[in-house]
């Protein structure tokens, strides 16, 4: 199939309108030729001014292949099938409305592409940008809670323990063509906080026999407000992991039963690895890993508790 496009770059944006245009400029200020891609945000019901942002944008730059709609049904499971939907690039890349993309991201994405057509799906190497403090209690444990995802400083295919981050992936459109698109079931929905919906397509990508990748050099820098630390925040988001499992494996009685047993074993094993931080005298630290694997565990038998 042909497509008009290379490239759709594509942005799920939900109350951000004091980072949205920084998301967009990032991608416009790339060195790849404008006449090869398209920027796209899906506003998701956005109560802060984010649309007469975008409208005043549009405006400004009448000479971009720049376009915006308003997805009606709550969710990012939504508003990124939406996107995907309206694309018109032979790719869809993926930027989150609080990120900036950074030099040679999209070249880089096409060239590969290009170049290995036997892969349908890659992402790349996020990192925070933290806006505020960072509290005692933080760890490696939490890179999730703030978007960092780095996989070493190699090209690498990623084969299902690890899979691509929302902030920064791209895909074949056909694979939407193909293998359908986001469940709508998972991801968060306004201030609810359940997840999964990218581990599940990916997956199912890897499932039909395709190849994902990870690619260091395609980088974004994710910004990290000081809401991401609230410990009710970081509370739901940990559900919403368990409870989009929850959600996901709906029906598959053994594989649930699997990873309630896997959840419960990583709680304790968590009590091991956090002896070394309290025989650093870090017990802010060892507290904040348990209660993580506790409310994961939580969220599992309540999925609705991250809502």
């Amino acid at each position: 199939m042909q497509y008009p496009l290379k490239v759709s770059a594509v942005i799920c944006s939900y109350n951000r309108a004091r980072f949205i245009i920084s998301a967009v400029d990032s991608i416009f200020g790339q060195d790849y030729d404008k006449s090869l891609y398209e920027v796209i945000v899906v506003d998701n019901n956005s109560t802060d001014g984010t649309i007469e942002r975008l409208a005043a944008y549009k405006a400004q730059h009448p000479d971009y292949n720049f376009r915006y709609y308003t997805e009606t049904n709550q969710g990012v499971a939504y508003t990124r099938t939406r996107c995907a939907t309206e694309a018109r690039g032979e790719i869809v890349a993926y930027l989150d409305d609080d990120s900036t993309a950074q030099p040679g991201w999209l070249s880089s994405i096409a060239s590969f592409f290009d170049e290995h057509p036997e892969v349908w799906s890659l992402g790349g190497k996020i990192t925070p940008r933290f806006l505020t403090g960072i509290p005692d209690w933080y760890s490696k444990y939490f890179f999730g809670l703030v978007g960092n995802f780095d996989q070493g400083p190699n090209v690498k295919r990623l084969t299902g323990a690890r899979y691509p981050c929302g902030a920064n992936m791209a895909f074949r459109k056909r694979v939407f063509e193909e293998i359908g698109y986001f469940n709508t079931e998972l991801g968060r929905k306004g201030k609810g906080l359940l997840a999964n919906e990218e581990k599940d397509i990916y997956l199912r990508i890897l499932a039909a026999g395709h190849h994902v990748y990870y690619l260091p050099h395609v980088a974004v820098l994710h910004s990290v407000e000081a809401n991401k630390f609230d410990k009710a925040y970081v509370r739901r988001h940990s559900m919403g992991i368990g409870g989009g499992e929850r959600l996901r494996l709906r029906g598959q009685n053994g594989a649930l039963a699997l990873k309630l047993a896997e959840y419960v074993a990583k709680w304790g094993y968590a009590v091991v690895y956090g002896i070394g931080f309290l025989l650093r005298g870090q017990w802010s630290k060892f507290v904040m890993l348990e209660r993580f694997r506790w409310w994961v565990i939580m969220g599992f038998l309540n999925p609705h508790g991250a809502e």
